[in-house]
């Protein structure tokens, strides 16, 4: 009796054409990336935000650490503008002008005190400069201006471009006069306040929904993502 010889069945053919399936899968997607990633390089980079009341902004596409010379330039004038002029008595209320305004009973700071906004302006110093820098403010407040009869204003005279000292950190140069008015001298006596100023770029991170009035006081100064950790005299000389 002839014995019958069993094929083996030669399963090379199906393996090639699998795989030459899934090369061209992988080709093609490869392909589609290529393309998409072409489109979005040649895209224009989106510029106008909508903020949360409707209103929209045109920004610029920035890193993390980097700062506009403009923003760096408004944010030290409007902290230190914040920080040495002084005034206890609030703004007029025109609904009820019979009203009795209210003095600001200031903030203690050390041994003195310091003006209410001049302690919420505070919150742009960083945390290892902040409270001894409002201590020496608080030694040179005038205690008069507490009762309403002593004010003071910073007069921005210049402020300088931003020097860059490294990524995230800059140096402005801030000439300036700060001015206090009294009762007797309305005309106002000029004291030189020229001074560099440290700053840098910080994280803000977002605002909670059970936020404190005192975390959304410091969120709402320190929102431009920028804080002042070092104020030295300015050297005219160099």
């Amino acid at each position: 009796m002839r014995l019958l010889e069993k094929k083996e069945l030669n399963l090379t053919p199906i393996f090639l054409m699998g795989n030459a399936i899934i090369l061209t899968l992988t080709l093609l997607i490869q392909l589609i990336n290529f393309f998409s990633l072409g489109n979005i390089a040649n895209s224009k980079v989106p510029t106008l935000v909508e903020l949360s009341d409707g209103e929209s902004i045109r920004v610029s596409p920035i890193s993390s650490d980097e700062r506009s010379a403009e923003a760096i330039a408004y944010f030290v004038g409007q902290t230190m503008t914040g920080l040495l002029s002084w005034n206890a008595v609030p703004p007029n209320d025109e609904s009820y002008p019979l009203k009795k305004l209210k003095l600001d009973v200031g903030v203690q700071a050390g041994g003195n005190k310091i003006t209410t906004k001049t302690w919420v302006t505070g919150f742009a110093l960083s945390e290892d400069f902040r409270v001894s820098f409002l201590q020496e403010l608080a030694n040179f407040t005038p205690p008069d201006v507490f009762n309403g009869s002593t004010q003071s204003l910073l007069k921005i005279n210049f402020l300088s471009e931003p020097k860059k000292l490294r990524n995230g950190k800059w140096t402005i140069d801030m000439v300036a006069d700060l001015i206090i008015f009294n009762n007797s001298n309305m005309l106002g006596e000029p004291i030189k306040f020229n001074k560099t100023i440290f700053v840098r770029a910080i994280d803000t991170p977002s605002l909670s929904r059970t936020a404190s009035e005192l975390e959304k006081t410091a969120y709402r100064i320190r929102k431009a993502g920028l804080e002042i950790y070092k104020i030295q005299d300015l050297d005219l000389g160099r």
